[in-house]
This record gives C-alpha cells, sequence and structure tokens, in this order.
C-alpha cells in the first residue's frame, strides 16, 4: 500500500514539471555519453536535473557536525571522493567545473560502473547519490525515485 502511495505521488510530482530545454552543447554531451557507456541518455539528463538543476559550475557540500567532508562537483555533481581515481586518468578537479562534457562522461561511467556492480535497476542509479552500503537504503531509494519522477517527465509519460 505504502509502494503504491509512494509511487502515485511521484507520479503526480512528475506531471507537474514540464521539460526544459536543455544547452545543445549538453544535449550533445549527454548524447555521447550516452552511447560510450550504453545508457539512456535521457536518464543521465535526470541524474544532472536532480542533482545540479543543470548547472555546469554548481558546487556542493558534504557536512557533518559542520565540517566539510566532501564536495560534489559540477553538472553531475562528482563526489570529490573519486579525485584519486580521476587523477589517475589525469581528471581534476578543475576539470569537472569548467568542462561540462567531462564531467558528464565522468558521471556516466560512475553510474555504468554501479550498473556492471549491481545490475540494471533503481538501486544502481540510487547508488550513484547514495553509494551501496546498505545504512544508505532509505537516502538510495528516495533519490532512485527523484530521478524517476523526473525521467518520466523527460519522457514525456506524465
Amino acid at each position: 500500500m505504502r509502494k503504491t502511495l509512494i509511487a502515485c505521488v511521484l507520479l503526480a510530482m512528475a506531471s507537474t514539471v514540464s521539460a526544459a530545454p536543455v544547452r545543445p552543447d549538453i544535449a550533445q554531451c549527454l548524447q555521447g555519453a550516452g552511447v560510450k557507456y550504453r545508457i539512456d541518455w535521457k536518464l543521465l539528463q535526470a541524474i544532472a536535473e536532480v542533482e545540479s538543476g543543470m548547472n555546469p559550475v554548481a558546487i556542493g557540500y558534504n557536512r557533518k557536525n559542520g565540517k566539510v567532508l566532501s564536495e560534489d562537483l559540477g553538472i553531475m555533481q562528482i563526489n570529490s571522493s573519486w579525485l584519486p581515481v580521476l587523477r589517475e586518468m589525469k581528471i581534476t578537479r578543475d576539470m569537472l567545473l569548467s568542462n561540462p562534457c567531462q564531467n558528464i562522461h565522468v558521471g556516466a561511467w560512475i553510474l555504468a560502473k554501479n550498473i556492471a556492480q549491481n545490475g540494471v535497476n533503481w538501486t544502481s542509479i540510487g547508488a550513484y547519490n547514495a553509494g551501496f552500503r546498505n545504512a544508505n537504503e532509505p537516502f538510495r531509494m528516495r533519490y532512485a525515485h527523484k530521478v524517476y519522477a523526473r525521467y518520466l517527465v523527460l519522457m514525456g509519460i506524465n
């Protein structure tokens, strides 16, 4: 019953918000990353909209007890915990903030890793934001529902 209610609320929310036009260069990057990583580019767009509102220079701060633990960077809000791995690929924090296309490709790469690890499902999408730890289950699924609602709007299903 509760799941049905949540689904109805999400569908109602999705139907009240229309899809805004996307800058052509951003759309091209989303499409290219989608092809490269075999992910629907509209799903990548839904994630970018939920994460940053499509803001290529967005910076989010993750705090605990007033202390900044990490940052989320750019249009796909790449968490700074990825920086050591990305550094090995010659991708820097500045690149994530100054090159939205690079940021989109990194986000698609992270999502593709989640899907390879856990399968094509909403848990993998939720893990983009909250990881796979069991303690994060409520956050992971709440995030997945937000992305799903946005994805429905982008697909014109509302």
